[in-house]
């Protein structure tokens, strides 16, 4: 048997090509990145594609993969052509000429580079694909960051264990709503959004009759995307804490692992934490597992909530054990065991706090449910327009029950959508600023300034007890401002969300020390 010679020429070509393809490689995650993510932080990026193999909707990464390796490849084998050797046949013009009953053929010689300039070639290929991916990802922009510090936390920042919070002598009771995704961009032009037609006609309908904070000067507006709460564990560490899920701390470690941690956000004081100690019993549902992201964390150790989750309803006989859909159960689902659970709350003698969080809404295109309309063409549209629909249905449905009268309903999207490409389409051609949806049913406070303004999903902590009708000493808690009151908020005070976010993006020992590792991990 003959023996393969491995001589210096085979790993010049080895080499060679491994760096084409990984040229070949970058250049389509760039381009994918650029299309499907566009201006996402790279934080975001990480936890999608992570924590979509550790749990739910678990093919997101492999999907994107498989569908841009055709690319990959064909743009390998464009990158190929300069060193590799081939003799390619052509007729001349198409057209086969005869000379004394001979074809006539033409030949030409592709360029092809010696060993040594294929390798300067390939290596240049590389360098150049590698230096686009890191641009696309915005990744010098984001250790440029972290090389600065900030003392947001020490200026800023009030302590909620600590600050005087006055509740009423009634209690009342809370259900709070966190829509996947749902941002204003959804709704009609009329009314502040930006699509033709409202796709989410029931929850436009539920801001504009209801107390809602907005950006414009009229119409539907919401919160401006912070630094690191664009996903939803962190949109949830920002609306019930008022602080961000800045994991650069992890040491290299995804947002997932931040449920491997015995202590989430140990520094932190929630809102869980202050209706637990005013005696509220506390439930949260969602259709997909507590344990993804380290939400169980949060909520357990942050409020001490029942957690009802898919697994939650297979063991109670909810759904069958064999049962899954989407990331667990379907939206369909969650709001009926909402109303079972919230019907057995209210028979309670103590005040309650209920909150659900949805998931139908999720990219990529969402979950449409078999039971819902499809008046539009795009199937991301329906799956917004059908939960519009449950969400005020449910609304509806809460109104009409006896412990209504004391009760205040939160509806607020976890953060911006992710699927960049679907509302850039919605957005095309104008300078349209994307918010995210806020609305305060039956609030036990009024205001008149819920016009312009500018703010973060922070300020929903304070905004949600003022909404109980508890006086906020000083109207701030963690870094969010009560925006029933005349204080600005903290993008506000820093003169826009760009200059708040350039602070968030920096390293501040007080949120390292004293918020995200308070007593060690």
């Amino acid at each position: 048997m003959k023996r393969i010679k491995f001589t210096k020429r085979f790993w010049a070509k080895l080499i060679s090509i491994t760096l084409l393809f990984l040229a070949a490689f970058f250049l389509i995650a760039a381009r994918y990145k650029s299309v499907v993510f566009k201006d996402s932080q790279i934080d975001e990026i990480i936890f999608y594609f992570v924590n979509g193999l550790a749990g739910g909707k678990s093919d997101n990464l492999w999907s994107a993969v498989l569908q841009n390796l055709p690319l990959v490849f064909l743009l390998f084998g464009i990158l190929l052509i300069p060193v590799s050797k081939k003799t390619v046949t052509y007729l001349n013009h198409g057209i086969t000429f005869c000379l004394d009953k001979i074809k006539s053929s033409r030949k030409i010689i592709l360029p092809f580079l010696r060993l040594k300039y294929a390798l300067i070639y390939s290596l240049t290929m590389f360098l150049i694909s590698l230096t686009l991916l890191i641009q696309s990802f915005g990744i010098p922009g984001y250790i440029y960051a972290l090389t600065q510090s900030t003392k947001l936390y020490e200026e800023n920042y009030v302590n909620p264990k600590t600050a005087k919070l006055t509740f009423p002598d009634e209690k009342r009771n809370l259900i709070y709503i966190y829509l996947e995704s749902m941002e204003n961009t959804l709704a009609s032009k009329a009314n502040g959004g930006s699509a033709d037609v409202s796709v989410i006609p029931e929850l436009e309908e539920l801001a504009l009759k209801n107390t809602s904070f907005s950006n414009k000067a009229s119409g539907l507006g919401g919160a401006l995307p912070a630094t690191n709460t664009g996903w939803t564990v962190a949109g949830m560490a920002a609306q019930s804490a008022g602080v961000p899920l800045k994991e650069t701390l992890v040491g290299g470690r995804d947002h997932n692992s931040l449920g491997e941690f015995k202590k989430f956000l140990p520094g932190a004081y929630s809102l869980g934490e202050i209706l637990q100690k005013q005696g509220y019993n506390q439930t949260f549902i969602m259709g997909s597992e507590a344990s993804f992201g380290g939400r169980d964390k949060l909520l357990t150790q942050h409020g001490n909530f029942t957690i009802q989750d898919y697994n939650y309803a297979k063991q109670h006989g909810q759904i069958t054990g064999d049962y899954k859909v989407w990331w667990g159960y379907e939206d369909k689902k969650l709001f009926q065991f909402a109303r079972e659970e919230a019907s057995r709350l209210a028979s309670s003698d103590k005040p309650f706090n209920l909150q659900l969080l949805t998931a139908d809404t999720h990219f990529t295109d969402g979950y449409l449910d078999e039971n819902c309309a499809k008046n539009f063409n795009n199937q991301y549209d329906n799956v917004h327009a059908c939960s519009s629909k449950q969400v005020a249905e449910f609304v509806k449905w809460v109104q009409s029950q006896p412990f209504y009268k004391n009760t205040t309903i939160i509806i607020s999207g976890d953060h911006l959508g992710m699927q960049t490409s679907y509302y850039d389409e919605k957005t095309a051609g104008t300078n349209y600023q994307r918010t995210i949806y806020n609305a305060f049913i039956n609030p036990a406070t009024t205001t008149d300034r819920t016009r312009n303004r500018r703010f973060t999903t922070f300020d929903m902590y304070p905004s949600t007890l003022a909404a109980l009708g508890v006086k906020v000493d000083g109207e701030r808690l963690g870094l969010g401002t009560n925006l029933f009151s005349i204080k600005e908020t903290l993008a506000e005070q820093y003169g826009g969300i760009e200059n708040l976010n350039a602070e968030l993006a920096k390293r501040s020992d007080y949120y390292e020390k004293k918020i995200f590792t308070k007593s060690g991990n």
